[in-house]
C-alpha cells in the first residue's frame, strides 16, 4: 500500500469507536440543511401568496404554521448534529486516539526517542487529537452544511430561470474548482512547510522550559529566546506567504463575481418588469446569489482548512508512524531461565570511532559482576547493547546462549531490570512511580518493595504518604530519595538479570550499606551487573571487571581489584557521559 493509502487508512482508524456517531453527526446536518431549503420555498410562497386568486388570511396562517414546524425540525436536527459532535464524539474519540498513539510509541526503537524532541512527540499526539476535533467541525458545520446550502440555492435558481441557473452554476463551480487548484499548488505546500517549522519550534520550546533552570544558571535565557524567535519567524514566513497567495486569488474571484452578479441582476430585473418572474422569484434570485457568494467563499475556506488539517495530521503521522526505528515485534519472545550473558567478538561505534572492537565478555548464571572504568570507556554502552538500544556492527550478544538479535526487543525489556544513574520519575505519586515496574502489583507489594529500598519510613513521614506527588522528574525529592524509588522498582520485579548503573551514587553511606545488604539478600537467584565508581559498592561482587577504551584491561575478585584501583584518580567522581 502507498504512503498516502496508509495515511488515509490511519485517519479512518481514528473513527473506529465513533462510526455510528459520525453517521448521526453528518446525516443530521444534511437533514437540517434540507429543511432550510424547504423553509426558503415556504418563505417564497408567503411573498407570492397575496398575489394569488382567492387569497385569504387563513391560508397565510396555515403556511406560517408549516414554516414554524419546518424551522423547529431544522433546529432539532442542527442541534442533534452539534451535540453529537461536541459532546459524545469528543468523549469517546479523543481518549481512544490518545491511547492508540501512545501505545504506538511502544513499537519505536531507542533511536526514535534519541533523535526527536520529547516535546515534538507529545505535541504531535496532542495535535492529532485537536485536529480530528477540528475536522469533525469542518466536515459538518463547514463542508457538508455549505455544500447542501449551495445545492439548495442552485435548485432555487433553476426553478426561476434556466439561463440564470446555468450562468450561476458555471460561475460558482468555476470559482470553487479554480480556487481549490490554486490552493493545492500555491497554498498547501507553504502551509506544510510552516507546520514543519512550527513543530520544530514547539519541540525546542518544550525542551527549553524543561531545562529552564539550567539555562538560567548559565545565563543562556536571553540567547535561547533569540533562537525561539528565529524559529517562530521561520514558521510565520511560510504561513504569511500562503495567506498572501490566498488573498490575491480571493480578490480576483470577487471581481469576477461582482461583474457576473451585476449582469444577472439587470437581467432578472428586466424579466420582472415584463412579468416573466414574480416578486418572490426576484427576491429569491437576489438572496440565492448573495448566499451562493457567501457559501462559495466559506466552502472554499472550509476545504482549505480541511486541507490544512490533513497536512497537520500527515506531518504527525509521518513522525509517529515512520517505518524506520521500529522494534522487531515480528520476532519471537525470548525466554530467560538462567541469566547467562556473553559478548562474542562484538564491535560497535556510535559515529566514526569504535567504542568496542572484538570485545568478549562472559558472565555465568547468578554471578554478581562489578564493572569500573573511566568516563567514555564503554560501561553504559555495554548496557545499551544488552538492552538492544543499539545493534553492534559485528559480533553477537547472547543471553542463555540465544542471540538477542533473533528475538523480540520488548521481551528483552521484560526479562531484564535496569536501574540507571539518573532516576526517571513521572509527575505523579510515589505509589504510581514505584508501580511502573509492575502495573499489576498490589498495595502490599508496593510497600514491601519500598521497605527493601529503605524508603518506607521516609514515605510514612510525609503528609500524603504514598499519594505524595513527586513533581516533574521528581523535583520535589532529593537525589537519594529518587534513587530509592528506582531501587524499589527492582525489588518489585522478578527478572533473571538485574543491572545497576551507578544506582546508589546519591545515597549516604549508611543508606547505601543497608540497601546493598538487601540487594544481596533478595537477589541470590539473579545475575547481577553493577556499574560503579564508588569501589566500596562492589565489595560483595563475585568479581570486578576494569574497562578502558572498550577493552577489559583487568579482572579479579574485589579483594584484589579494590585495593589495586582505590587510589586511581580516574575512578573517582566518575560520571558516565559516553551515551549519545
Amino acid at each position: 500500500m502507498s504512503k498516502n493509502g496508509k495515511f488515509i487508512r490511519f485517519v479512518f482508524s481514528l473513527y473506529k469507536p465513533v462510526k455510528l456517531l459520525t453517521t448521526v453527526m453528518v446525516f443530521s446536518m444534511v437533514i437540517s440543511q434540507i429543511f432550510d431549503l424547504i423553509k426558503q420555498y415556504i418563505i417564497k410562497g408567503i411573498i407570492d401568496l397575496p398575489t394569488t386568486n382567492n387569497f385569504q388570511m387563513n391560508d397565510l396562517y396555515k403556511v406560517i404554521i408549516v414554516l414554524l414546524g419546518v424551522i423547529i425540525l431544522e433546529l432539532i436536527f442542527f442541534y442533534i448534529s452539534n451535540i453529537t459532535r461536541t459532546i459524545y464524539m469528543v468523549k469517546q474519540q479523543t481518549p481512544y486516539i490518545s491511547e492508540k498513539l501512545f501505545n504506538n510509541l511502544d513499537k519505536k526503537g531507542y533511536p526514535f526517542f534519541v533523535n526527536n524532541f520529547s516535546g515534538k512527540i507529545s505535541s504531535s499526539i496532542n495535535e492529532v487529537n485537536d485536529e480530528i476535533v477540528n475536522l469533525n467541525t469542518r466536515i459538518t458545520t463547514g463542508f457538508m452544511s455549505l455544500l447542501t446550502s449551495m445545492i439548495s440555492s442552485l435548485i432555487i435558481l433553476y426553478t426561476i430561470d434556466i439561463k440564470i441557473f446555468i450562468t450561476a452554476f458555471i460561475l460558482f463551480v468555476g470559482i470553487i474548482i479554480t480556487r481549490l487548484i490554486y490552493f493545492s499548488k500555491k497554498y498547501l505546500p507553504l502551509i506544510q512547510k510552516s507546520q514543519e517549522f512550527n513543530r520544530e519550534y514547539t519541540g525546542v520550546l518544550n525542551d527549553s522550559i524543561l531545562n529552564f533552570t539550567s539555562l538560567r544558571v548559565y545565563g543562556a535565557v536571553e540567547n535561547f529566546s533569540k533562537t525561539l524567535k528565529s524559529k517562530k519567524q521561520e514558521t510565520n514566513y511560510f504561513k504569511n506567504k500562503a495567506s498572501a497567495n490566498e488573498f490575491t486569488y480571493g480578490a480576483i474571484a470577487n471581481v469576477v463575481y461582482v461583474i457576473t452578479f451585476a449582469v444577472l441582476l439587470f437581467y432578472s430585473a428586466n424579466m420582472f418588469s415584463k412579468n416573466l418572474i414574480s416578486l418572490g422569484n426576484l427576491i429569491f434570485f437576489i438572496n440565492a446569489m448573495i448566499s451562493l457568494k457567501s457559501d462559495t467563499t466559506h466552502f472554499a475556506w472550509s476545504y482549505i482548512h480541511i486541507g490544512e488539517i490533513f497536512v497537520k495530521l500527515k506531518n504527525c503521522y509521518n513522525l509517529l508512524y515512520d517505518d524506520t526505528n521500529l522494534l522487531d515485534d515480528n520476532k519471537e519472545p525470548i525466554k530467560i531461565d538462567k541469566g547467562t550473558i556473553k559478548f562474542d567478538d562484538v564491535s560497535f561505534k556510535y559515529t566514526k570511532n569504535n567504542v568496542f572492537q572484538n570485545f568478549d565478555l562472559s558472565i555465568k548464571e547468578k554471578q554478581k559482576v562489578g564493572i569500573i572504568g573511566v568516563s567514555g570507556s564503554g560501561k553504559t554502552t555495554l548496557v545499551n547493547l544488552l538492552f538492544k538500544f543499539y545493534t553492534p556492527q559485528k559480533g553477537k550478544i547472547l543471553i542463555d546462549n540465544k542471540d538477542i538479535n533473533d528475538y523480540n526487543t520488548k521481551s528483552i525489556y521484560e526479562n531484564l531490570t535496569y536501574v540507571p544513574q539518573e532516576t526517571i520519575l513521572l509527575h505523579s505519586t510515589i505509589y504510581e512511580n514505584i508501580r511502573i515496574a509492575k502495573p499489576t502489583a498490589s498495595y502490599n507489594e508496593i510497600v514491601a518493595a519500598a521497605k527493601k529500598a529503605e524508603l518506607h519510613n521516609f514515605i510514612e513521614k510525609l503528609d500524603y504518604k504514598y499519594d505524595t506527588i513527586v513533581g516533574e522528574r521528581g523535583i520535589k525529592l532529593s537525589g537519594g530519595q529518587r534513587q530509592r524509588i528506582a531501587l524499589a522498582r527492582i525489588f518489585l520485579r522478578d527478572s533473571k538479570i538485574v543491572i545497576f548503573d551507578e544506582a546508589t551514587s546519591s545515597l549516604d553511606n549508611n543508606t547505601e550499606f543497608k540497601i546493598q545488604q538487601n540487594i544481596h539478600k533478595y537477589f541470590n537467584n539473579q545475575t547481577l551487573i553493577c556499574i560503579a565508581h564508588r569501589l566500596s559498592t562492589l565489595k560483595d561482587m563475585d568479581y570486578i571487571i576494569v574497562i578502558d577504551n572498550g577493552t577489559i584491561i583487568d579482572t579479579g575478585s574485589p579483594e584484589i581489584i579494590i585495593p589495586k584501583y582505590e587510589k586511581v584518580d580516574f575512578l573517582k567522581n566518575d560520571s558516565e557521559s559516553e551515551n549519545v
